[in-house]
């Protein structure tokens, strides 16, 4: 973790001797903080502030959280990577983390789901809201999600209470990982790993989308999936096997 800190240093300076209105953010956010976990925490709390709670107490909140769970740093790390390796868009950890509305509302997503973990449940809502109010993204905190995860552009993104993503999966905008309305409980999808999941795709019901699936823009699916294989079409069928995208 200290690497990379240390490298979003080195961005940061580089960017701020060349583009004077990205200094004062960059001054704001960087430059005076102890670590990564108080820049993300300080940046989620100006994100998540509200008229009850300021962005400092928001930020205080959401770093004791973070550095009580290293599980919960691992994949904050994980996701931070995968957007550097795998978004076509992004070049910098830095511009990660002051401007992904994926990349904030997902590790926002986590902090919530660690509160619902602690039975603080209307806390964990509150963040819940906030991240969709904020990001136009809508994620359960009793979802389980893995790590390594872009959720690119991240507008209308929604993934149901039961639902479950493994790692390395790419999800663009969106997206729903929802049920059919025709029964309780265990009812959204299972994404294994692996898993590209294109713009607008709608996936719906207790279903499994196995290892290394790719899922076109736009597909309605609503049956499981084999691994390794391409669906497209409302509803999706199967039109080959994956290649590997992003």
């Amino acid at each position: 973790m200290k690497n990379i800190w240390n490298k979003i240093a080195l961005e940061a300076k580089n960017f701020a001797n060349k583009e004077a209105i990205i200094e004062r953010i960059i001054i704001k956010n960087i430059n005076d903080k102890k670590d990564f976990w108080h820049a993300i925490s300080d940046i989620l709390g100006d994100k998540l502030k509200t008229d009850d709670f300021t962005r400092s107490e928001l930020q205080k909140v959401i770093v004791k959280e973070i550095e009580e769970d290293p599980d919960l740093q691992e994949k904050i790390i994980a996701d931070l990577k995968a957007y550097v390796d795998r978004d076509f868009a992004i070049e910098t950890y830095l511009e990660v983390i002051l401007f992904s509305r994926g990349f904030q509302g997902i590790t926002a997503y986590r902090v919530a789901r660690r509160f619902l973990l602690k039975n603080q449940k209307l806390t964990a809502k509150f963040f819940q809201n906030r991240i969709f109010e904020v990001y136009a993204i809508d994620i359960h905190p009793n979802a389980k999600l893995g790590q390594g995860i872009v959720i690119d552009h991240g507008i209308g993104l929604v993934i149901g209470e039961t639902a479950e993503i493994g790692d390395n999966v790419f999800i663009f905008h969106n997206v729903t990982l929802g049920g059919t309305g025709h029964q309780g409980g265990d009812r959204h999808p299972k994404i294994k790993n692996n898993v590209f999941i294109g713009a607008g795709a709608t996936i719906l019901g207790n279903i499994t989308i196995n290892n290394g699936v790719n899922i076109a823009a736009s597909s309605v699916v609503t049956k499981s999936v084999e691994e390794g294989m391409t669906v497209a079409g409302i509803p999706a069928k199967v039109i080959g096997k994956a290649k590997k995208i992003q």
